[in-house]
């Protein structure tokens, strides 16, 4: 009997927690044929026998760390009584005789309480821990220990949000819905998680407590059912929905530097592994054996997620910028580097570049510039740098970009060199990569910052780029930025997207055409509403139910089908608050008050600090003529979300209506001038000013937005309207925006 099972945790578990299929056997000793169903899971216990190796590599891994059963073996943290003090509230850590592990700290309900951990969560760089919360609740613990060793700053508690003002009804307390393992956390955690909402949040069951064979492979009852009736010829994985894949051999071609594959690959090792190492939306509930775009939406390269070349910024994971790679585009899969059953490099160092690229060329000082073994000599230091996440956790870019400090000094995106050479200028890297003869090329960069900026020129490098050899993340993200761009200039670019072979590009081009009118939109997406890909369909949903009003009669049916898929798709993660709140949305497009006004009580239920859902709620109460609860829905998303663009811009507004119009000038100008502002919220500051009769400052907030958006058409038509109609600038102003209206 384990440890924890010792101490009682076995008889405390809620149901809601218990592994509901546990035959950890032999296959040999498993059940009849006609009594394993193909959908079962048997447990890896059952993988041991005939795979040894894999499953000794897999105890190592971190997918088995992923979550374990709290014990003296497997709690890394200090529970002798530790005590740490983080927003005012002291957490003692603490572990008895006749008890789990537990900490001592502020409940959901203001109140101190002792609250049992019944489960680690990973193991390095740090361990979080997960705590019942009552309700049959597990939530992640906000506190989490630094598993580094000591000399490298480790072995201690650490807040992971220690500069949020964090107090119960904060989204980032522990209690919150942000950190319930159920909706945040088990999908990737566990193996075989189905998850229910509740009233107290949600809940899940589990066949296997961490990441274990069947979550890569599926279940494994066809595979039994296979072994026991099959003939001795039966394929040694079959019956499995997502079988080992063929590897591809790379060799290198005489004189040639880099390998190149015997064959080309599948994207099937990817989909498995991506599942879990994106930034994604799930569009079903059973993602076993459909390819990623089939079971997930990928969020794209956009900015605030990523920097403006790609390079990660928020924590986005690995598959967005893996496919931003040229190691992708020429058939590079995850398991050509790493070890699926370990997770960890298939070599130490250098040496797993260089089964790819020949050492002698490239694991040089001649080609690195840095003396071996020193830092900057390793091909990750230059071409994987990494970002700390979660306080201590460095995750290096799979882009596999080369540094550019040009672009650094002119758009403002990291890169290596002055990443390891803090004290240097971009400009001394520069010079240093130009002595090398490493030229500054150009980069898909620049024609994302021009979109970003509405730049109607940007066109022809658009179409040059998305009809090039750019990578598939690349393509995508740019077409969905073209919304931005006059409709009229980007149309046959998006219809030649739409036809793409990879569903990535055509998700994108489907986001592009969310900037055409109504009858163009439909012209575009008509002839396309079947597509094979999951994604590309959603992404449909959303385009055409913005327009929905304004489709033609005869269009109503087809799209109907279209719209109900696309509820089906949102209810594969109906317990989140952000689901809730894209479900109310679309609603709202489709005129359906009732549905949306459901959701969007539904996503405050679930998360009622939910900034999206109070700005949006609110929104859609006056426009029902009810705005009786928008000033406190406002107030709530900005004690949440104080620096909120949105929130300050929505909260201004409705003063104005209410005729409080000075003010409205104070979250009006904070809603211009926070991280997260928009063209728009300048151009409505500046309106305000000038209606409030500050002229002369009006027209300086405008003009410092166009020198941001120069080809905003809103900051354009204010300028134009308050200057003076004969001068220069004036003239200027109305020929720019003659150039983003369609002729």
């Amino acid at each position: 009997m384990c440890a924890a099972a010792k101490r009682g945790h076995a008889q405390a578990f809620p149901r809601v927690w218990t592994v509901t299929v546990a035959v950890n056997l032999a296959c040999g000793s498993l059940a009849a044929p006609s009594e394993t169903p193909a959908d079962a899971f048997v447990g890896s216990g059952a993988c041991r026998s005939c795979h040894p190796d894999e499953y000794a590599l897999w105890t190592q891994s971190d997918h088995y760390r992923s979550m374990r059963i709290a014990t003296d073996a497997t709690v890394l943290g200090d529970f002798s009584g530790a005590a740490v003090t983080f927003h005012d509230v002291e957490t003692r850590f603490q572990e008895s005789d006749t008890g789990p592990f537990h900490v001592d700290t502020i409940g959901g309900s203001g109140e101190r309480d002792r609250f049992p951990v019944r489960y680690t969560f990973g193991h390095r760089p740090l361990q979080q821990y997960l705590v019942d919360a009552g309700h049959g609740r597990l939530q992640a613990f906000g506190i989490a220990w630094d598993a580094r060793p000591a000399d490298q700053g480790g072995q201690r508690w650490f807040h992971l949000q220690p500069d949020e003002d964090i107090e119960p009804d904060h989204p980032f307390h522990w209690t919150g819905h942000a950190l319930n393992w159920a909706s945040q956390c088990a999908a990737c955690h566990s193996t075989n998680v189905v998850t229910k909402a509740g009233a107290d949040g949600a809940t899940a069951t589990y066949s296997e407590i961490n990441v274990a064979c069947e979550a890569c492979h599926g279940a494994g009852g066809g595979h039994v059912r296979f072994i026991r009736e099959g003939s001795p010829d039966t394929q040694p994985h079959a019956g499995f929905p997502n079988g080992p894949t063929q590897r591809v051999a790379w060799r290198f071609l005489p004189d040639e530097q880099i390998a190149v594959p015997d064959r080309r690959g599948t994207a099937r090792e990817t989909d498995m592994c991506g599942g879990c190492h994106a930034l994604r939306t799930a569009l079903t509930d059973k993602p076993m054996g459909h390819g990623f775009h089939d079971a997930y939406r990928l969020e794209l390269a956009r900015d605030g997620l990523y920097f403006v070349d790609g390079q990660i910024r928020e924590e986005t994971f690995v598959l967005g910028s893996f496919l931003q790679s040229r190691m992708h585009a020429r058939g590079v899969t995850c398991g050509d580097c790493h070890d699926p059953h370990s997770g960890a490099p298939l070599a130490q160092g250098n040496a797993v570049c260089a089964r790819c690229h020949q050492p002698g060329a490239y694991d040089v000082a001649a080609h690195h510039r840095h003396r071996p073994g020193e830092p900057g000599s390793a091909c990750v230091d230059c071409h994987m740098p990494a970002r700390t996440y979660m306080g201590v956790d460095d995750r290096r870019d799979h882009a596999f970009t080369i540094p550019r400090p040009a672009l650094s000094a002119e758009l403002g995106v990291p890169n290596a060199c002055t990443g390891c050479h803090a004290e240097r200028s971009n400009a001394w890297a520069g010079e240093r990569l130009a002595a090398w003869g490493v030229p500054e090329q150009d980069h898909w960069a620049r024609v994302h910052d021009r979109l970003l900026r509405r730049d109607p020129g940007s066109v022809a490098a658009l179409v040059a780029l998305v009809g090039g050899d750019a990578p598939v993340m690349v393509k995508a993200t740019l077409l969905a930025e073209s919304a931005a761009l006059p409709a009229h200039t980007v149309r046959t670019l998006l219809a030649r997207a739409l036809d793409d072979p990879h569903p990535l590009v055509r998700h994108g081009a489907v986001a592009g055409t969310r900037g055409q009118p109504p009858a163009e939109r439909w012209s575009l997406l008509r002839t396309r509403l079947d597509d094979p890909a999951a994604s590309v369909r959603f992404e449909m949903g959303l385009a055409l139910s913005e327009v929905a009003s304004a489709l033609p009669r005869a269009a109503q049916t087809g799209v109907a089908s279209l719209f109900a898929e696309h509820r089906r798709f949102l209810g594969a993660s109906a317990d989140l608050a952000a689901t809730q709140n894209a479900l109310a949305r679309f609603e709202d497009s489709l005129a359906r008050p009732e549905a949306a006004g459901r959701a969007y009580r539904r996503a405050l239920d679930i998360e009622p600090g939910f900034v999206p859902a109070l700005v949006d709620y609110a929104d859609f109460l006056r426009r029902a003529g009810d705005e009786s609860q928008t000033a406190s829905l406002l107030k709530r998303a900005l004690v949440v979300a104080p620096d909120s663009a949105v929130a300050n811009a929505a909260f201004g507004l409705h003063l104005v209506r209410r005729g409080r119009h000075a003010e409205a000038l104070t979250p009006l100008e904070r809603a211009a001038t926070v991280a997260d502002t928009t063209a728009y919220f300048v151009y409505t500051y500046g309106v305000a000013q000038y209606s409030l009769g500050q002229h002369d400052a009006a027209l300086e907030t405008l003009r410092a937005g166009l020198g941001r958006w120069p080809w905003d058409p809103d900051l354009l038509r204010a300028l134009i309207a308050y200057t003076d109609p004969g001068s220069f600038e004036a003239q200027t102003y109305r020929r720019r925006l003659a150039e983003i209206i369609a002729p």
